[in-house]
């Protein structure tokens, strides 16, 4: 139910296209008639001629910033960080290319209709012309590396198309025997973000060339006749036609020189073809959904009375006109999990800011990592949603960081292990980008990603990563923050210089400044990593000199503070906030998504409430990530009628047609304009799960948080802490059965709400429990 995105009309835009992709390769369908369009990216396709040596920042540069800011003159240390402390900007993601097929003799296409089956990642469109049906059905498989598209007609009328390849990165267009296509060509060697204004802000350097790429077509006809031009294909009366499409680039990874001839990437395609040559498309259709299947896995959201066979964007335009489609909720959730399968996979980059769709040379923040919310709330929901092996990229990205990052701690912190800052890129920046201390400078960036990868193994219980990845990269993590923190004279440690990402505050001269020491962000989120790290090395077995030093600094960290007006304080002094309703809500990290802040700990959770409330009154516009946060924070607070109305919220003004999160312009820049942004997606599918079940090793709670609208319903195949898939059916707002299937040999309590339901559930690994349940006050 709810599991396919229906329209009956072609696609006029970006927002109203439909997505398809693997991980890598990514395509947005616009279902076009007569004339299709079928947009392209490619995960690792970036601008850029590899890994840029780090600016360095003298001890004493930093030594005097520090001097300012604990003298509290907050304006000057900013003007001298931003004079001397900050770097060069991100290289940004690029488009690869365009595949265009024009149907001939068709003016008027009637019953029209284009779907995406979430269930299958198989995307159709099918419309009639002159008593001829033609179908078109594709997909993007990622055991085959490929996007596949099979159309056919039925009737008097047979199959007539002309078919272009074209990018917006300068390239060579060619044909080749068997009826094949290609572009390929160089990515520029630097491209300027959207946001600066500059006379040359894409770069062509043809002694030292961006990365080589690569997309090639082959078409495969069934009767019917082929003539090739220099560079387009024309099919002839045919009766069925194939296209299969693959790409490829010169990126080898961040530390790795870079491939600049296209006659490699070429290659690399001409081989991927010969493979998929050996199969018929009804075997590579159905290899596409067995892979496909066994990651988005048996998981799905019911209400009752929620099915609904109106088109999607009518659906959409009556919830933003005030009537209540809990389909629509069913739907947006099953769609957001397939968003993450298609821009994340095993072995691919993880999901960027666009998740993998982007059109645009000079795409909008250039389309990065941006660490100091989005890309950890873009996998928020991977373990509660059962989505672990398309968790793994980050995972990986994070590994590659702390690597990449002991550069930064050590030229520009002065400090042992990795850090990260606010902006990363395929080239794996680590350092301040230019523009604005109040963003740019902020290394705790590397220790929030290390929080969200242990998110990994809380729910994956994956020993060898833990191990091998995600442990050592808490560990440098660690050893920087030890390192970065300064001892004052009350004896205890603060980070300086430190912001509450992208706020400021006024000094006492009226100044909006973002920089001070030690915000309430910076000290949630290394309580998060020294329990974390704790854990771990728990967990793994590990005795070493760190862990007494980690639980001694720990007692010697200031504790959180409730400000004059009863909320938890976002600064080390009570300042006066330049914006109330500032979109992030960093202060609150150590409740959501953090665990330093527990429920039992009255006083400060309420201080949270009022902090959320506050905000919430004073949005000056709503940013689809924002609201995605506010649906978690209200559903960890228990209140899930609030959550749900802000899950309302965004589907009534923040997403697009096609159901793509909506990020407004900030006005803070030049150049901003409304986009794309798949962090809200992402965040309020977390927002879902948090309102379904929480969770931690040993522990699971159902329905913490159900709407009051929700009366009746079931969800199957989320995940807990430990590895262990729920399912849980209620009626009437009160839980009627749950079960359990956990990896592994486990004890479990099971709570509901407050009330404990169960104690001591003996889990065995791999066999299903269900524990039917009585009346629940």
């Amino acid at each position: 139910m709810n599991k396919t995105l229906k329209y009956i009309s072609p696609a006029k835009s970006f927002t109203e296209a439909l997505p398809l992709g693997n991980g890598s390769l990514g395509a947005m369908v616009y279902g076009g008639v007569p004339e299709e369009k079928i947009t392209l990216n490619y995960d690792t396709f970036w601008s850029g001629t590899g890994h840029r040596e780090e600016k360095e920042v003298s001890t004493d540069t930093l030594e005097y910033a520090r001097k300012l800011l604990f003298e509290e003159k907050f304006w000057e240390a900013e003007q001298y960080m931003k004079e001397n402390m900050l770097g060069f900007y991100n290289e940004s993601y690029m488009p690869l290319g365009i595949l265009n097929y024009e149907f001939e003799k068709i003016e008027e296409p009637q019953e029209y209709v284009r779907s995406l089956d979430l269930e299958k990642a198989i995307l159709t469109s099918e419309f009639k012309a002159h008593e001829t049906v033609y179908t078109s059905r594709m997909f993007i498989s990622n055991p085959a590396k490929a996007l596949v598209i099979r159309i056919t007609s039925n009737g008097p009328d047979k199959l007539s198309l002309r078919v272009e390849l074209d990018s917006k990165v300068e390239h060579l267009a060619k044909t080749e025997n068997n009826n094949c296509l290609l572009i390929s060509g160089n990515a520029p060697s630097n491209v300027q973000p959207n946001y600066v204004e500059c006379d040359h802000p894409i770069v062509y350097e043809e002694k030292n060339p961006g990365m080589a790429f690569c997309c090639y077509l082959q078409a495969v006809h069934i009767g019917g006749s082929a003539t090739v031009s220099s560079d387009s294909l024309s099919i002839k009366d045919a009766d069925e036609i194939v296209f299969y499409l693959t790409a490829a680039d010169g990126y080898k990874g961040y530390d790795q020189k870079i491939e600049t001839n296209p006659e490699a990437c070429e290659k690399n395609c001409r081989d991927q073809i010969r493979i998929l040559n050996s199969k018929t498309y009804d075997e590579l259709e159905k290899e596409h959904i067995a892979d496909y299947q066994s990651v988005y896995k048996n998981v799905s959201l019911e209400l009752d009375g929620t099915e609904n066979n109106l088109p999607t964007d009518e659906r959409l335009r009556r919830v933003q006109n005030g009537k209540q489609d809990l389909g629509l909720s069913c739907l947006f959730f099953h769609y957001n999990r397939y968003l993450m399968i298609a821009s994340s996979r095993k072995g691919t980059q993880p999901a960027n800011l666009q998740g993998i769709w982007s059109e645009s040379i000079r795409p909008v923040w250039s389309s990065n990592w941006t660490t100091n919310i989005n890309t950890e709330m873009n996998y928020w929901f991977n373990g509660p949603c059962n989505l672990i092996e398309s968790f793994e990229p980050f995972v990986d990205f994070v590994e590659e960081l702390s690597h990449a990052g002991e550069e930064t701690a050590k030229k520009q912190c002065h400090c042992s292990g990795w850090t990260a800052n606010h902006n990363v890129d395929i080239w794996r920046q680590t350092g301040p980008v230019d523009g604005e201390p109040k963003y740019a400078y902020w290394p705790m960036g590397g220790v929030w990603l290390c929080s969200q990868s242990y998110e990994y193994f809380r729910y994956s219980e994956d020993m060898k990563t833990l191990k091998n990845k995600i442990y050592p990269s808490l560990r440098g993590s660690v050893l920087f923050c030890l390192d970065w923190m300064q001892q004052r004279e009350d004896g205890l440690y603060y980070t300086a210089p430190s912001t509450s990402p992208e706020n400021t505050f006024e000094d006492d001269e009226g100044h909006s400044c973002g920089v001070s020491y030690m915000t309430t962000m910076d000290l949630a989120i290394i309580k998060e990593l020294f329990a974390n790290y704790l854990a771990a090395a728990d967990v793994l077995g590990i005795e070493e000199d760190l862990i007494k030093l980690v639980k001694e600094r720990s007692k010697l960290l200031p504790g959180y503070q409730i400000g004059k007006t009863g909320m938890i304080q976002e600064w080390i002094k009570d300042f006066e906030k330049s914006d109330v309703g500032h979109r992030h809500f960093s202060p609150v990290f150590g409740f959501h998504p953090g665990h330093s802040i527990k429920k039992t700990d009255t006083e400060l959770v309420q201080a949270c409430q009022n902090f959320i409330e506050e905000k919430a009154e004073n949005f000056k516009q709503q940013i689809g990530w924002s609201c995605a946060w506010l649906i978690n924070l209200w559903a960890r607070l228990g209140d899930g009628t609030k959550a749900n109305h802000y899950y309302e919220e965004l589907l009534r003004q923040s997403v697009y047609d096609n159901l793509f999160d909506l990020h407004p312009p900030l006005g803070e820049t030049e150049g901003e304009r409304e986009v794309f942004q798949i962090d809200g997606n992402f965040g309020s599918a977390s927002g879902v799960a948090e309102m379904l079940i929480s969770s931690e090793k040993g522990k699971i709670t159902i329905l913490p948080a159900l709407p009051d609208s929700w009366k009746n319903g079931k969800v199957r195949g989320l995940l807990a802490a430990g590895a262990i898939e729920v399912d849980i059916t209620w009626k009437d707002r009160k839980p009627v059965s749950v079960s359990l299937c956990s990896s592994s040999d486990q004890n479990v309590s099971l709570f509901y709400r407050n009330r404990k339901l169960a104690e001591q559930i003996e889990l065995k690994k791999q066999e299903q429990q269900i524990i039917n349940l009585c009346s629940c006050e």
